[in-house]
């Protein structure tokens, strides 16, 4: 491996974004859940490295496992709240597809994955404001999925009428995202990325991150990037490392 293509600044810099990213994660969590800041961040940390090591994104369910065992916060109130996460994470996901499509590309493909997160976005809000589907659970003959149901939907449902602090945590976290990426493939390693490029890869690496195969998106992401980089005149091996290290970082 040829270190001398890295800036150690840049890595430095590059860690402290993804650090950061980790207390606004924190603080969302905070302003969705009303907890403290130091449980919020205690399992943010939790969970992120478990997301690490585990596949399919099993990181998240155990936030509800660990508020649970050591703070006796109810399961329903911790998956409601990894609903709304997730929810919020998709609404920036589709605003940063349809800036990328409507004024990079005429590929009709991206199109119709604008279209099929737009749909979900908006059946998922009017699923979770809509008495008739609160009178079907309340008919589920089984009473634990009858029960718990009726919680976490009135949760989500609460939790949608206030949706515009935890919608500018989600700005502000997918920010430290993208600054992340954009100081490592521009200062860090110099492959000659304009900011357009760099977003580009930003949509797709995280795309490739969300892929629940292996572990922290490990070998998706890194297929990713190396396809990408390899369309812009940067040779495979080099290409790869960065990915690497930028998935290091991430883990570290």
């Amino acid at each position: 491996i040829d270190f001398s293509i890295f800036s150690y600044l840049g890595i430095f810099i590059t860690l402290f974004i993804i650090f950061l990213g980790q207390i606004v994660l924190a603080l969302r969590w905070m302003k969705i859940s009303t907890m403290s800041f130091k449980i919020s961040l205690e399992m943010i940390i939790v969970s992120s490295a478990l997301n690490m090591i585990l596949p399919a994104k099993l990181g998240e369910l155990s936030k509800a496992l660990y508020l649970k065992k050591f703070y006796n916060y109810n399961y329903h109130k911790t998956l409601s709240i990894l609903f709304m996460e997730r929810f919020y994470d998709i609404i920036m996901l589709f605003l940063m597809t349809c800036y990328l499509a409507y004024n990079y590309f005429s590929n009709n493909t991206i199109k119709n994955y604008i279209l099929v997160l737009a749909i979900f976005i908006i059946l998922a809000i009017l699923f979770f404001n809509s008495k008739i589907v609160l009178k079907i659970f309340k008919k589920i003959p089984i009473r634990f999925i009858r029960v718990y149901g009726q919680k976490i939907y009135k949760n989500i449902n609460r939790l949608l009428k206030t949706p515009l602090y935890a919608l500018l945590y989600t700005a502000i976290l997918w920010l430290m995202y993208f600054l992340s990426l954009f100081f490592f493939f521009k200062y860090t390693v110099d492959f000659s990325l304009n900011f357009k490029d760099i977003l580009e890869l930003f949509i797709f690496s995280t795309i490739a991150m969300a892929i629940p195969i292996a572990p922290g998106g490990l070998g998706t992401f890194e297929g990713f990037v190396v396809l990408f980089l390899s369309h812009h005149g940067v040779d495979k091996e080099s290409a790869l490392i960065s990915a690497a290290l930028f998935h290091l970082l991430m883990f570290i």
